[in-house]
């Protein structure tokens, strides 16, 4: 095997093992640590490999979800030992009648009324302040004010 391929494949060895060890602990920081990869090498990897990248996106999701089952696992046992902020937690994101509430209460219905002139003039003039490479378009969008 030439120096080139053992370097190949040494390189996806490394690649395999920080996927792998996204999906145990998805932040890049840790995963390079754990791994034995440096973050700029990842970086450059991903920015040369649109396949290693959307590896990369895949482990990470996977390993959000499974902290999210660990993280539910210890809310559950707190939830077990009486801890009034673990269940408030869980009935709070978990149930209706315990989630935060906001009421709201009313009709709406559009206007389609025109713009008055003063209204177009104001307009025009925070358009133009915005962006004063955009003359040509405004002149084309709105109508020209009447001369007072």
């Amino acid at each position: 095997m030439s120096r080139q391929q053992t370097i190949k494949l040494r390189q996806s060895q490394i690649k395999q093992a920080f996927i792998e060890q996204l999906k145990h602990t998805p932040t890049i920081e840790q995963a390079c640590q754990k791994s034995g990869t440096s973050r700029s090498s990842v970086c450059r990897w991903r920015r040369k490999s649109n396949r290693f990248d959307l590896e990369v996106e895949e482990a990470l999701r996977e390993g959000r979800a499974f902290i999210s089952d660990i993280a539910e696992t210890q809310l559950f046992s707190l939830i077990g030992e009486k801890k009034i902020e673990a269940i408030r937690l869980f009935l709070a994101h978990n149930n209706p009648r315990y989630s935060n509430k906001l009421e709201l209460s009313g009709t709406v219905s559009p206007k389609n009324e025109p713009l008055t002139a003063e209204l177009q003039s104001m307009i025009r003039q925070a358009l133009l302040r915005s962006s004063l490479n955009q003359n040509e378009i405004l002149k084309k969008e709105l109508p020209k004010e009447q001369e007072k």
